[in-house]
């Protein structure tokens, strides 16, 4: 039986046995080293990105530590202090004080009566009615020639309160009429002051004038 790794001389006729082959070379190398498989790269739309990014927790920032001697300015409300009457009095003062003052014109105010004759007074109180004029009299007296015998000696006082006219019955026997433009006349009640308006006509007895 002839092996086929037997071999024949071709010159003497006789056998010879083939030599082996050599190991191979691919035995005696190193393993190869394993490799980490890259991880695929996953496609996300814009919109879905940051939900992705949160998810995986990819591109996250590390918080930076908080500054210790950072100091945030704080800004307090001022106090709102009470203040009592006086202060309050006290302020209102000064107020009108600072205020630039205005000339304050006096007023004046004429009686027409209907005989014709005219009266021109101003501010300061007085009275009228049919008593004379004394020389020396502290009062402010208006003299009223009164034929029918209806007016008073002293009838009614008059003044002004803040440039309104006013007139005040002193109780007398025929009384003083307020007779208002476009409103009735007024029985004034005795000591009681009454507001008249430029235009109202007042009655002492039978006597009136217009207050212009």
């Amino acid at each position: 039986m002839i092996h086929a790794s037997s071999l024949f001389c071709p010159q003497c006729g006789q056998s010879s046995v083939r030599p082996k082959p050599p190991p191979s070379a691919e035995k005696n190398l190193p393993a190869p080293e394993a490799t980490a498989t890259p991880e695929p790269e996953v496609y996300a739309p814009p919109s879905t990105t940051g939900w992705l990014r949160r998810s995986l927790s990819l591109g996250k920032k590390p918080e930076a530590p908080a500054a210790e001697d950072a100091q945030v300015p704080v800004t307090y409300d001022q106090e709102t202090l009470p203040m009592s009457l006086f202060d309050i009095e006290q302020a209102e003062a000064l107020a009108q004080d600072t205020a630039p003052r205005q000339a304050q014109v006096a007023s004046t105010f004429t009686l027409i009566f209907d005989d014709g004759s005219v009266v021109t007074v101003g501010e300061a109180p007085g009275v009228m009615g049919v008593k004379p004029v004394v020389e020396g009299d502290t009062v402010l007296r208006v003299f009223l020639d009164d034929p029918t015998d209806t007016v008073a000696p002293e009838h009614c006082e008059f003044g002004s309160d803040n440039g309104v006219f006013w007139v005040r019955d002193v109780k007398t026997v025929n009384g003083t009429v307020v007779e208002e433009p476009g409103s009735p006349a007024l029985q004034c009640i005795p000591y009681d002051k009454y507001f008249v308006v430029r235009g109202s006509r007042v009655g002492l007895g039978s006597l009136f004038f217009t207050l212009q």
